[in-house]
């Protein structure tokens, strides 16, 4: 078993193969970034060449930003597929840089929390 193997399993079968490993705990509440980093980890698979995540939201909304312009050049030269292709992409990165905004303060919720009570 691979890294790409254990990427393309389904949750559910993530699961299955979590549990034949006796020395993971847990197993049930594991979303699947977490299965699939434990399975490796007790597999021995480097997930040094895993590619999840992008170059974070700074690339995505630099990206955004170049895609509007042209988007601006395909309006202009009245290229309508060509501008509803670039929206839809536009809103699909957007969508990718709120879901990356959501996943930051849940990562390291121990530096924020510890902060505020220390000055509470």
């Amino acid at each position: 078993m691979d890294l790409k193997t254990l990427d393309r399993m389904t949750v559910v079968k993530l699961r299955e193969e979590a549990s034949k490993i006796p020395d993971l705990s847990g197993v049930r509440t594991m979303n699947k970034n977490e299965l699939v980093r434990a399975v490796a980890g007790a597999l021995g698979i480097d997930l040094s060449e895993r590619r999840r995540g992008g170059g974070g939201k700074a690339a995505i909304k630099k990206l955004v930003r170049q895609l509007k312009g042209e988007v601006a050049e395909a309006i202009r030269v009245k290229d309508r597929s060509r501008v509803k292709h670039l929206r839809r992409y536009v809103k699909r990165l957007k969508a990718e840089t709120r879901r990356l905004a959501k996943q930051k303060p849940a990562s390291s919720p121990a530096g924020g929390d510890d902060a505020a009570s220390a000055t509470a």
